[in-house]
């Protein structure tokens, strides 16, 4: 129970961070509005830093399920416990936008445009078209994989870790996510994708679900092929 209530804590945090920081740079009347996609990223990189620092050395600091998955799949974690540590990260990205939600509750109804209102929940490609979209989502996150496998393997000192992976994340973000807004996670993508489908928000448009599906796809297939290089090497 303390290593998923990590996890659970950890990726409430990551979403309230991250979701949090898309929220102050676009939703209208914020202090922070016109914030710019450096904000985001940067934004976005700490999150996820503080997560794995607080998570990481109780439960590991996956706080992604496809990671878990990954690891799972790759013979570097039990594959007896996955289901019960995706549960808890997927329940914590729920809740971290539902927190987002409740703190930004009079920013809903001063801001019109309902992709903007989305986009704080979720990611969505600048042009769509899914085979680049996926690829987009599958090879970001392959990299973020490959710098798990070397800190799983001892290879990057325990304490720099957080910042490595948070490094990592801001690395990606500068330079692929101006493609999908750069998931990388299903808890961080679905999670709150789904919160915005049941959250009463005011003026809220379509989830894109027909999207969604990309997030999630290309994340667990670009940590399979991160963690499945790492293991070759």
């Amino acid at each position: 129970m303390r290593e998923l209530t990590a996890e659970f804590i950890g990726t409430m945090l990551l979403v309230l961070l991250t979701d949090g920081t898309v929220a102050t740079a676009r939703l209208a009347r914020s202090h922070g509005v016109g914030g710019n996609w450096l904000t985001i990223a940067v934004g976005s990189a700490i999150a996820v830093s503080i997560a794995v620092g607080l998570a990481g050395p109780i439960s590991g600091g996956h706080v992604n399920p496809a990671v878990t998955f990954a690891l799972a799949a790759w013979g570097l974690f039990p594959a007896e416990r996955v289901a019960a540590y995706v549960g808890a990260q997927l329940a914590g990205g729920f809740s971290g936008a539902v927190l987002v939600w409740l703190l930004f509750w009079r920013h809903w109804e001063a801001t019109s445009d309902p992709a903007v209102k989305r986009g704080v929940f979720c990611t969505g490609p600048a042009i769509r078209y899914w085979p680049a979209n996926l690829a987009t989502e599958c090879v970001g996150t392959a990299v973020l994989a490959l710098g798990v496998g070397a800190a799983v393997a001892g290879r990057v000192p325990g304490a720099v870790v957080p910042w490595w992976i948070g490094g990592l994340v801001l690395a990606i973000g500068l330079a692929l996510g101006g493609t999908t807004g750069f998931a990388l996670n299903p808890a961080r993508d679905a999670a709150p994708r789904l919160a915005y489908t049941l959250l009463p928000i005011a003026g809220r448009g379509d989830a894109d679900w027909r999207y969604g599906w990309i997030p999630i796809v290309g994340p667990v297939l670009g940590a399979l092929l991160g963690i499945g290089v790492w293991r070759l090497l």
